[in-house]
């Protein structure tokens, strides 16, 4: 293989794996947010609160308000229970 070629080849490679990644994540983002939003819990218990679901790259991030307390407590356990999804606190 000729240098040029190996770096061509190189730089494609990585060019592709590049413009892949942005695709892949907003999947695996859009995923988690309809998982959260279609889990038993958000359509039963969490059904009446005015929730939103964000997530960037499997960092989630929930705002609005709840009628109860415990109802952060449950968003807050469904959502970080949810595969690729990392949950951000503020409180």
């Amino acid at each position: 293989m000729t240098p040029i070629y190996s770096i061509s080849l190189s730089l494609a490679v990585i060019a592709l794996l590049t413009l892949s990644m942005p695709v892949h994540a907003s999947k695996i983002d859009d995923r988690i947010e309809s998982s959260a939003k279609q889990s038993h819990v958000f359509k039963t218990y969490l059904k009446d609160d005015d929730i939103k679901i964000q997530s960037r790259e499997g960092i989630v991030t929930l705002t609005g308000i709840v009628s109860e307390e415990s109802h952060k407590f449950l968003a807050r356990e469904t959502v970080a229970g949810l595969p690729g999804s990392e949950l951000s606190t503020t409180d």
